[in-house]
């Protein structure tokens, strides 16, 4: 009985790792085919440059939402921790806290215009890492606010102001016109912060 028990694991736990791998070949796939397409990009793309059917891919990934999720999980859970990372920080150097987690965010979507689309996708309804962006939401107002009180920032600036940024962001990535999408995402970002800056900063 020992026997034949080792022998059951032994042959189970290659597939097992078999079928990580190929999962993770199939996110691998997935990241370049929505860097180079976008999120909205077809799944049958995304299967054929990974060499597999369509029925495949649906097996591992039953929607494309649940593909996002996969393929942006751990870029989104860096998100919300820059955001409250920069909140704690505020309470001691509030403009470079906050300079830095603009100019970070905005690097980041310039890199990746996939993670981009995901950043905006609230304001479209998207229940889509409901907790990273509830987690940075949160810790953006205490940023804001902070920068605000200090006079780090104009008084009239909102929240709101951060994802405006972000969705100009996503559209110059897009369509970067003459400059590199991150040079052009890099100059509006310059523009946006010494717009908001305050007389405390």
């Amino acid at each position: 009985m020992t026997t034949t028990t080792v022998t059951v694991k032994d042959e189970v736990r290659p597939l097992r790792v078999d079928a990580e791998r190929r999962r993770q070949a199939l996110l691998c796939t997935a990241a370049a085919v929505f860097l180079d397409e976008g999120i909205d990009a077809p799944l049958e793309s995304v299967a054929r440059a990974a060499g597999v059917g369509i029925a495949t891919l649906y097996r591992r990934f039953p929607s494309r939402d649940a593909l996002v999720e996969a393929v942006f999980e751990a870029k989104m859970a860096r998100y919300a921790e820059r955001a409250e990372q920069a909140a704690d920080a505020a309470e001691s150097e509030v403009w470079g806290a906050f300079s830095a987690y603009v100019g970070e965010i905005s690097a980041m979507q310039a890199a990746d215009p996939g993670f981009g689309a995901v950043l905006i996708r609230p304001m479209r309804g998207s229940a889509l890492f409901a907790d990273a962006h509830g987690r940075a939401a949160r810790a953006a107002q205490r940023l804001v606010e902070r920068a605000r009180d200090c006079g780090a920032v104009r008084e009239d600036v909102r929240v709101s102001d951060l994802y405006l940024l972000a969705a100009a962001t996503a559209a110059l990535v897009a369509e970067p016109g003459p400059l590199p999408a991150a040079d052009a995402a890099r100059r509006l970002t310059d523009l946006f912060l010494d717009a908001v800056r305050g007389p405390h900063a």
